[in-house]
């Protein structure tokens, strides 16, 4: 019976999904020309392979200088012994190198979140330039990663940093609900509603947080097309997708086939080299 009610089931979501197809045809025809242009612009512009490697070097750069702030600033502080006769010392810090501490921890996470942010609008420039550029369908567009880098110094330095404040904020929020949980979970125990309230929270905050990638990530791209602010853009790109969200949702949803089907050969590639070479 439940054999039954589950293909039925299948079998009615298979046909509204192909209704939905055939309603919105035109739109997965745009959506599959932008995937066929994306995939013309990473064959001609594959040194933009490069781009992560460059902030990657740039991220490891600056976080050994941050590892040696803090520990300069977790330094500061009365030095006390654990014990008479004690050689183990510990530090005492008051209320201002508490915050000193914090702000440090906050200032990292809103610095990794602005290079995720640079990483992703030097790729959205490069992809920008290439296609305004590009002549004929043989595909002869120039894409220019130095442009993406000069871009974010001229004029679109404050715009990523305010998008990667408000992504930086809510893993701020993420943490701190994390451990209100724990100690929520711990207190409560086995107790069955109390996790599932956390789980629903913890499921909301994380839709949150992919709801602001997208997002941001989209309010780029319009900054990259008309050079407006960051607030002025995603505005404007989300009143964008809600008139277009088939052509958004086809958009996402295959490329993220393509995206697992890439993911999926590289492992199994890896995995099969190293298989060898042991």
């Amino acid at each position: 019976m439940w054999l039954n009610i589950i293909t039925w089931t299948m079998w009615s979501l298979a046909a509204i999904y192909y209704l939905c197809i055939a309603c919105y045809f035109k739109a997965l025809n745009i959506s599959v020309g932008v995937l066929e242009a994306a995939s013309d612009f990473v064959a001609d512009t594959f040194r933009i392979i490069l781009v992560p490697i460059i902030f990657f070097f740039i991220g490891i750069s600056v976080f050994i200088i941050w590892v040696a702030g803090l520990i300069c600033v977790g330094s500061v502080g009365d030095i006390t012994a654990e014990g008479q006769g004690s050689q183990q010392k510990n530090v005492d810090w008051d209320e201002s190198t508490r915050y000193m501490m914090w702000f440090m921890l906050f200032g990292m996470l809103w610095f990794v979140a602005f290079l995720m942010a640079a990483n992703e609008f030097v790729i959205i420039v490069s992809s920008v330039t290439w296609y305004f550029s590009k002549k004929t369908d043989s595909g002869d567009g120039s894409a220019s990663i130095c442009t993406g880098f000069s871009w974010i110094f001229k004029y679109h330095g404050g715009s990523l940093a305010f998008g990667s404040f408000i992504l930086a904020l809510v893993w701020v929020i993420r943490g701190i609900f994390e451990y209100v949980a724990e100690k929520i979970q711990d207190a409560a125990g086995e107790n069955c509603c109390t996790k599932c309230v956390i789980w629903t929270c913890r499921c909301c905050l994380d839709c949150f947080d992919r709801f602001l990638r997208y997002l941001n990530q989209n309010a780029y791209i319009y900054m990259a097309l008309t050079g407006d602010p960051f607030c002025e853009s995603a505005l404007d790109v989300f009143c964008l997708m809600l008139k277009n969200a088939a052509k958004f949702g086809f958009v996402q949803g295959i490329g993220s086939i393509f995206t697992f089907l890439a993911k999926a050969a590289i492992s199994s590639f890896t995995t099969i080299t190293c298989y060898f070479l042991m």
